[in-house]
């Protein structure tokens, strides 16, 4: 029980980390006039990859050097999502309130069409899901020492 506080709680503290450095990557773009490039904008989520194997290293501290796999997986699912929730917002207002016409320069990077600001920030809020999962899943073969073992020694 106190196990899965501490996974939430870590993975909701390094979540708002990271989407916090990715609002503020953005704005330092925007501030550059590089927003509108795909890639550099796209490179936003190495936060999320960073917040991951930060709060992994530190989950894996509290809980006295043993890394399990489940919980490991969970707290790269709620740093992705929380983090790019919180950027796909962002976005969203920025899209709707301060820069309207930024919302057209997304829309051409859209493969499928035009998208309103909140399918994007679904979309972003799903990519960093994403990335945050796999990021977890990659770790965690690095961290879990169990070698696909069960407590039964029979099977």
């Amino acid at each position: 029980m106190a196990s899965d506080k501490t996974t939430d709680k870590i993975g909701l503290r390094y979540g708002f980390f990271a989407g916090i450095f990715m609002i503020v990557y953005f704005l330092i773009l925007t501030a550059l006039g590089i927003n509108n490039k795909e890639e550099a904008r796209m490179a936003g989520f190495i936060f999320i990859i960073l917040a991951v194997m930060m709060a992994i290293v530190k989950y894996k501290r509290v809980q006295g050097n043993v890394m399990p796999y489940l919980p490991g997986l969970g707290i790269g699912f709620v740093i992705g999502l929380v983090g790019s929730l919180l950027y796909g917002i962002f976005i969203m207002i920025y899209t709707s309130y301060v820069d309207a016409e930024y919302q057209n320069t997304l829309r051409t990077d859209d493969y499928f069409g035009s998208l309103s600001p909140v399918i994007l920030c679904m979309a972003f809020a799903l990519m960093g899901l994403v990335i945050g999962a796999f990021t977890a899943y990659i770790l965690m073969m690095l961290y879990d020492k169990s070698g696909g073992r069960t407590a039964d020694k029979n099977i």
